[in-house]
């Protein structure tokens, strides 16, 4: 089965707009990791985080951050245990 488009997944224009304001500080470097703190490398993958309860954006977060995050409020809820909301960082 083939993904959805970013828009149908809930990454619209808003949340498009954002990363590419995001993308100029990510790309030379400058920005850390809004989840782990770690600085996101020039060339590594990145994602814009938002939070775990999707009603704002934590800003950038590389891509392991990211979606380890949501592998694991996925497995807590498959597995039937409760999940602590957590907001990384505020912007």
């Amino acid at each position: 089965m083939p993904k959805a488009k970013t828009t149908a997944r809930g990454y619209g224009h808003q949340h498009q707009q954002l990363r590419e304001q995001w993308r100029p500080q990510v790309e030379a470097g400058l920005v850390d990791c809004a989840r782990c703190g770690k600085p996101i490398g020039a060339a590594d993958a990145w994602d814009l985080g938002h939070t775990d309860d999707r009603t704002g954006y934590t800003g950038p977060e590389c891509q392991h951050c990211n979606r380890a995050a949501g592998g694991r409020a996925g497995a807590a809820v498959t597995n039937g245990k409760r999940v602590e909301l957590r907001h990384s960082r505020r912007w």
